[in-house]
């Protein structure tokens, strides 16, 4: 089943009365697309895989306490957030999270997007310099919401951020991503569809 055709509800009382196939199903839907997002965090594939092991024990040990509010894939990025930040600042005690964050951020997922769209290896040279331009936080929002389509509010509730701020920031970012490309040769659909669905 694809996770696109995940129903939550029905899958989530599944899981909630103990079937392990059930969940066996979103840890297969959703773990690579976890551990894509660890790499906005940190390069260490171990700690990313152990979070993303510890975030599914848990929730397999509380499933029966868990409610589903929004989507079984926002509750999974949202703990996953958590448990990464606080296993990257343990780990990295002399550095900030976000000074720690700021090392890596999100070029090798945008660059994935890039080579998905065939946009040629110039055009992702570029982008991927005018990405490195953008702040932590706007580079985050515009991940969530193109590569990962949550919605605003999922996005504002998962950075800790209001809504307006989030469209603040996605807009600010693709508008920086915008003067420092030429669009008229860059075919970046992706940030299109940011842009369409702002």
């Amino acid at each position: 089943m694809n996770k696109d055709n995940l129903n939550d509800i029905q899958t989530w009382n599944r899981i909630s009365a103990g079937d392990r196939e059930a969940f066996a199903l979103i840890y297969k839907a959703y773990s690579k697309d976890l551990f894509k997002y660890g790499f906005g965090f940190t390069h260490d594939e171990d700690l990313i895989q152990d979070a993303i092991h510890d975030v599914f024990v848990h929730i397999w040990n509380v499933r029966e306490k868990i409610s589903i509010h929004r989507s079984i894939k926002f509750y999974l990025f949202s703990s996953f957030r958590r448990e990464i930040i606080k296993m990257v600042n343990h780990q990295y005690k002399r550095e900030s999270i976000d000074e720690y964050h700021a090392k890596f951020l999100w070029e090798e997922s945008f660059e994935e997007l890039l080579q998905k769209h065939q946009i040629v290896s110039e055009s992702a040279v570029k982008i991927n310099e005018a990405l490195e331009n953008l702040p932590l936080r706007q580079k985050e929002a515009i991940y969530l919401r193109v590569l990962e389509e949550l919605d605003y509010e999922e996005i504002s509730e998962l950075m800790g951020v209001q809504v307006p701020s989030i469209y603040n920031l996605i807009f600010k970012g693709i508008k920086t991503l915008k003067n420092s490309l030429d669009f008229r040769k860059i075919a970046i659909s992706f940030f299109y569809f940011a842009l369409l669905n702002f």
